[in-house]
């Protein structure tokens, strides 16, 4: 290898310029994903105001049952609504009054929209809240007896 009156060697300076073209590239492709993700996430941010909440869905023999976890919400804040397929769950949050320490419950409202695995009854659909677990019970819609069709 050539070494130049600094000591440098040709492969020195070629790994040099490598590098500063590696960084070059990098900021840019840095610029354009922050360009992306940030126009992202402020888009997020505005439609995201809600955390999903869980939802266990138990099968008996002519019921589901919906448990949904619900933690600091009120009874009078949640809106449920049930089709013939599915299940929809959005609760409004009340807002502690002081300054945080620690937030690891979120204070976000809890929302949750499920397809249901089987056609229910929503006329015959009861609701429960206690302890913060909304326990919706989902009638099983049942065709006993097939009715003929007369084909012409």
């Amino acid at each position: 290898m050539k070494s130049d009156s600094s000591g440098s060697s040709d492969l020195e300076r070629v790994i040099g310029k490598a590098a500063v073209e590696a960084a070059r590239m990098s900021s840019q492709a840095s610029q354009a994903a922050k360009k992306i993700l940030g126009d992202v996430s402020s888009e997020i941010s505005e439609v995201r105001s809600y955390d999903l909440a869980p939802i266990d869905l138990i099968e008996t023999e002519d019921m589901l049952i919906a448990l949904v976890a619900l933690p600091g919400a009120s009874k009078d804040k949640i809106d449920l609504r049930v089709t013939e397929d599915s299940l929809y769950v959005d609760a409004k949050l009340a807002v502690r009054e002081g300054k945080y320490l620690r937030r690891e419950m979120g204070t976000l409202n809890k929302k949750r929209e499920i397809k249901l695995p089987i056609e229910i009854k929503p006329e015959q659909v009861k609701a429960n809240f206690k302890d913060g677990i909304l326990e919706v019970s989902l009638p099983k819609l049942v065709v006993i007896n097939a009715q003929r069709v007369q084909v012409e």
